[in-house]
């Protein structure tokens, strides 16, 4: 029987931190010829993921500088437009218009004949549609429907939808009926052996970024001097160099230390294991703005719980289930004295919380979800 081709397109260029593009490979490539198509890592990291079949487009330099500079010069001047014209949104040129052109040329240079396509996210999946028709629909980040790329989506061309829950599929789809596949952000739950492990410190794993509140979290270990934390991950360069400037003192006295080495899942999950809470915070702004961090599906936040790290984590809808499975403990603000309380909160009943976050991991295992997705895609 030939084995079926199947092209996965996305524009990001962090493969690496993409573990559900990462798993879903794996997965169908035990049955199927996979490719993804992704782009050089420039920005989070600038490593490549080498084991599996994937195809790096270059960005060009001058279309880079050109359109990243543009994006910052709108950015800048969204607020004094927005009193003119309330309803602007800045999408962003440079990941809505400048990539998808990239891929767009290398679909018409290369002309791949795919049996299914996977289009990761709204930006490649208007191209996808141009050049190949009826697509699979991959969504990882949404972005506000006021995107003009959700606009002009045939939705007649959506053979199915790839989505992290039923939240975020009806904020995209409000009126219209896909085929829907419902699977989490999450790895693989592995049941490992018992092991007695002290778990020591506090974990930031994931991207080192402003947006993300990293620094509400930093200042929490800047006034409880008894706590340390490892930062585990990719970093913005500006916020790294903000943490330097301001937070130093902490970097020097090793109470808040760097780890950026890559770790495959599997390793991940051990790591995380050695840790006694992980933190998964976005900023209030940010979460007010965008629909995609209330609801947001966390990559990192499903590595602490098959960990059994219990969490403390930002109050929003698309973490209710660290709720459900008291799995740790969502706050409201990121002072200090909260955090403290949390954490309080969890060693009260640390044994209770760890195990709550198995129980989430096990309900919400990548393979379990996912196996009705490769078995309609290879049907």
């Amino acid at each position: 029987m030939m084995r079926k081709k199947i092209l996965i397109l996305t524009l990001n260029d962090y493969i690496l931190y993409q573990p559900t593009i990462l798993s879903l490979y794996d997965y169908l490539s035990a049955h199927a010829d996979v490719t993804v198509v992704s782009f050089e890592p420039k920005f989070v990291t600038k490593q490549k993921e080498e084991k599996r079949n994937i195809h790096y487009l270059k960005m060009g330099a001058i279309g880079t500088e050109f359109f990243t500079k543009a994006d910052f010069i709108i950015s800048k001047l969204t607020p004094f437009i927005k009193k003119v014209s309330p309803k602007f949104s800045h999408h962003y040129l440079f990941y809505n218009y400048y990539l998808p052109s990239v891929v767009k040329r290398y679909l018409q240079r290369e002309k791949p004949q795919p049996d299914e396509v996977i289009a990761v996210d709204l930006g490649v999946l208007l191209v996808a549609q141009e050049h190949f028709g009826a697509v699979n629909f991959l969504s990882l980040e949404i972005d506000n429907n006021t995107n003009p790329n959700y606009k002009k989506i045939d939705q007649s061309k959506i053979k199915s939808v790839f989505v992290q829950s039923e939240l975020r599929y009806n904020y995209l789809f409000p009126q219209h009926l896909h085929k829907k596949f419902i699977v989490q952000n999450s790895p693989v739950y592995k049941k490992r052996a018992a092991v007695e492990k002290v778990r020591t410190n506090f974990i930031w794993a994931g991207a080192i970024d402003r947006r993300l509140a990293v620094l509400e979290c930093i200042e929490f270990f800047n006034q409880y001097k008894e706590f340390k934390l490892v930062m585990k991950g990719g970093g913005d360069k500006k916020t790294r160099r903000i943490i330097e400037e301001q937070y130093g003192h902490l970097l020097r006295e090793e109470r808040i230390v760097f780890n950026q080495e890559y770790l495959e899942a599997d390793s991940f999950v051990d790591f995380l294991s050695s840790f006694k809470i992980g933190f998964c915070f976005y900023s209030w702004s940010l979460i007010a703005a965008s629909f995609n961090y209330q609801s947001a599906p966390s990559g990192k936040l499903f590595m602490y719980l098959a960990a059994g790290t219990p969490v403390i984590a930002c109050n929003i809808p698309g973490f209710d289930f660290v709720k459900e499975f008291e799995a740790g403990v969502l706050i409201d603000d990121y002072e200090p004295a909260t955090i403290k309380k949390a954490i309080e909160t969890i060693e009260a009943n640390y044994d209770h919380y760890s195990q709550g976050c198995y129980r989430a991991a096990e309900a919400y295992s990548f393979d379990k979800a996912v196996q009705p997705y490769i078995d309609y895609l290879l049907a």
